[in-house]
Parts: C-alpha cells; sequence; structure tokens
C-alpha cells in the first residue's frame, strides 16, 4: 500500500483485545501501516465464534474478519505468570510504541498490563484502555446497553413507537474512533516532548457525545425524544415511499420548497400556507401525508431527477447488495485475500483514505497464527523452549 496508508509504518501496537470496540481501532492503525499484533486468550477472541464461518473452518467468522485485517496474532496464557513474562518481553523487544486493551479495568493488574507496569518497562509508551464506562468501573459493557444509557435509544424511532436501537453498533465504533483520535493526539504529544501518555476511553461517554444537538435543545427546553426520519426544525425532511423503494427528500429551506413545489408533480402543494418552514412544521403530519401519496406514484428513479434537477437533496434508500455493487463505492474499500482457501472479503478501508495504494491488505489471522514468528524470531525463543511453552498452556 501507498501514500497515507503507511503514514503509521514503523510504529508497533500490541493489543489485548476482543468483540469489536478495541478492534475497530487498531484496525484503522493497521490500515495506516501500523504492526498490529493482537493477543488472544488461549480459546481466542469470542467473535471469531460469531457470524458466518470461512468455510468449514472454525474461528474465522465474519464478526472477527470485519476488523482484524492486517494484524498479527498471538494466543497467550495472561493468568499465568510466564505468560505476562512474554507480554513483557514482546513490549520491550518489539517494542511496543502502543498498548491497546478493552479488558476491564480490574484485570489490568491481576493480568500484568496495567500502564504502572508497562510504563515501567517502556516510559515512553502510550497505553490506551477501553471500557464502558472508565476506569473506575468493572461493568461489562456492550453496545446496546450503552446506546440505552447513553440517549441514544430514546431518540431513535417513531415517536408512538418503542424506543430502537441504530442499525449499526455505534457505541462499538464511536468508542474505537475516538481511542484512535486520542492515539494520534498522544503520538504527536510525544513526538514534541517525548513522553508516553495512558489514555481511558468510556464507550458511555464518547457515545454521549454524540448528542450534542439534543443536548443543547433539551437545556433550551425543548421537548427531546423519537421524531422517526423527520428533522425537528426543517420540513420536508423524511423518507417517502417510491412505486419500487424509498427516498430521502431534504428541503433544507424554503428557496428549496418552492423549487420543488414549481413541479407539476408536487404543484398540489404549492400553497402559501405551506411558503414558509413554520406552515410546513406545523402541518408535517398531512404535509408528509400528501408527499407520500405523491412519491408513491412514482418511480425511484424520476423522483431523484426532479429533485436533484430542482437542486433539492434527494438519495435513495440504498441496500447493501447495491452499495457492494456501486463501483464508486467499492473503489474505496479494502480487500483481503486469504492465503490458504483463496477467499476472498471485501472490508471497510479507512474512511479518509487518500485514492492511492491498490486496497489490499492482509487477511485477518488464524488463532495464534503469529506465535512462532513472534516468540523466536522477535524474542529469540528456542525451538525446544516454544515446544515447552506449548506444552504447559502458556501459548495456544
Amino acid at each position: 500500500m501507498q501514500g497515507n496508508q503507511e503514514l503509521l509504518k514503523g510504529l508497533s501496537v500490541v493489543s489485548l483485545e476482543q468483540a469489536l470496540s478495541m478492534p475497530y481501532c487498531t484496525y484503522r492503525l493497521a490500515l495506516k501501516g501500523a504492526n498490529v499484533t493482537r493477543l488472544e486468550a488461549l480459546q481466542g477472541d469470542p467473535n471469531r465464534y460469531v457470524g458466518f464461518p470461512l468455510g468449514d473452518e472454525h474461528a474465522m467468522n465474519s464478526q472477527f474478519l470485519c476488523v482484524n485485517a492486517g494484524k498479527q496474532s498471538m494466543s497467550l496464557n495472561l493468568a499465568d505468570k510466564r505468560g505476562q513474562q512474554l507480554l513483557w518481553e514482546m513490549v520491550d523487544k518489539i517494542p511496543a510504541d502502543i498498548f491497546c486493551t478493552n479488558q476491564l479495568p480490574k484485570n489490568y493488574s491481576k493480568l500484568g498490563i496495567s500502564y504502572e507496569i508497562l510504563s515501567l518497562i517502556k516510559p515512553d509508551i502510550i497505553w490506551v484502555g477501553l471500557t464502558g464506562f472508565g476506569p473506575e468501573r468493572s461493568e461489562p459493557a456492550y453496545d446496546p446497553i450503552i446506546q440505552a444509557m447513553a440517549g441514544i435509544m430514546d431518540v431513535t424511532g417513531e415517536s408512538d413507537r418503542d424506543p430502537l436501537m441504530a442499525g449499526v453498533p455505534i457505541a462499538d465504533l464511536e468508542a474505537g474512533n475516538q481511542a484512535y483520535a486520542a492515539i494520534m493526539e498522544a503520538l504527536y504529544k510525544r513526538s514534541i516532548t517525548g513522553k508516553g501518555s495512558r489514555i481511558d476511553i468510556s464507550m458511555l461517554q464518547c457515545t454521549v457525545s454524540l448528542l450534542s444537538t439534543k443536548l443543547t435543545n433539551f437545556e433550551f427546553g425543548e421537548p427531546v425524544g423519537r421524531n422517526g426520519n423527520r428533522h425537528r426544525f426543517f420540513a420536508p425532511v423524511n423518507t417517502y415511499p417510491t412505486e419500487d423503494g424509498y427516498v430521502i427528500i431534504a428541503a433544507g429551506n424554503d428557496r428549496q420548497w418552492a423549487l420543488l413545489v414549481a413541479n407539476p408533480e408536487f404543484a398540489m402543494l404549492n400553497t402559501h400556507e405551506y411558503s414558509k418552514n413554520r406552515g410546513r412544521i406545523q402541518d408535517i403530519e398531512r404535509l408528509d401525508q400528501n408527499l407520500r401519496k405523491i412519491t408513491s406514484s412514482m418511480k425511484t428513479e424520476k423522483v431523484i431527477k426532479i429533485c436533484k434537477e430542482s437542486g433539492i437533496p434527494v438519495a435513495k434508500i440504498a441496500a447493501l447488495n447495491e452499495i457492494m455493487a456501486d463501483s464508486e463505492m467499492r473503489k474505496n474499500m479494502s480487500r483481503a485475500k486469504d492465503p490458504v482457501s483463496g477467499y476472498e472479503i471485501t472490508l471497510p478501508s479507512d474512511p479518509v483514505a487518500q485514492p492511492s495504494g491498490d486496497g489490499i491488505v492482509q487477511f485477518p489471522p488464524r488463532l495464534g497464527e503469529h506465535n512462532e514468528e513472534v516468540l523466536m524470531k522477535v524474542l529469540g525463543y528456542s525451538t525446544e523452549e516454544y515446544k515447552g511453552l506449548r506444552e504447559t498452556k502458556v501459548i495456544g
């Protein structure tokens, strides 16, 4: 890979990670060229067994594959003091610029991964702990729980229906993004001061931060709740059915509305009452009902053509199969080919990547695939020592 896909080349990351939040962060680091070694328990990351399998293979399922390309895997028993010693040697001899974990805080000292321990080995290390609620609480957290606690579900869905989760695990992904951003800040700090950092990321705080507009409106006394696909302050903004699908139309001001209703298909809505946004908001139920009648009589392509030619923001509600078939979308995705099975998977790319390089990344690793390479080539263990560690289940 080329260009900004190599910006972090030469940086080494050791990450005791599982599930989605931290693996997503380190996946982004790997896409930028960082050397990422993920540490897993002997039984492996639970996400290895979730989703659809890679052929008949064990422990290579879709929920794991999606965020672990470009990494190495080492299976290590950190409940054993010898496993902790191996980790400390890795931090020292690789050496690790960054250590990441999404273990519960109560396990930091028990597993030998605390900032206090690792910074003694490498004083300028950037240590990142991603947890549900910060370093003072050791409660497990899953994306749906965080979405509920952070208020996301309360503002998602229709006003007269049950609260809904977002369609993607935004609490996990946002925490991973914030961890990635914090690492960039810490790298910049270290480049100036030579000092490492301890970074604690709370999934709950990261997710609450997404409520910026909602929180401000609440402070001003506005009712904040579920509003479906409508906008609280602009109309019409909503999804509308067509003969063959759905579109979303977003008329953000009175000028755009006037341009829309100047079209014969929408002329029935060209009234004085609706000429100003306030009038449209006040009569939003009837307005949306009439818009649905109009759009449902046309093909999606025609609705989009009318809106675009009039300068009205509009989009088709795209299905995943359409996104995967879109050549422009695929051009900005990554691909990884399994050297064992020959199977190729399409993966999300770095969202801020420049259009350079071929988009090819190393296939996600098998459990413990790089044990031998790390122990013998990096740490200098002999064949007999390596076998002994396997036999005593210090490594997998």
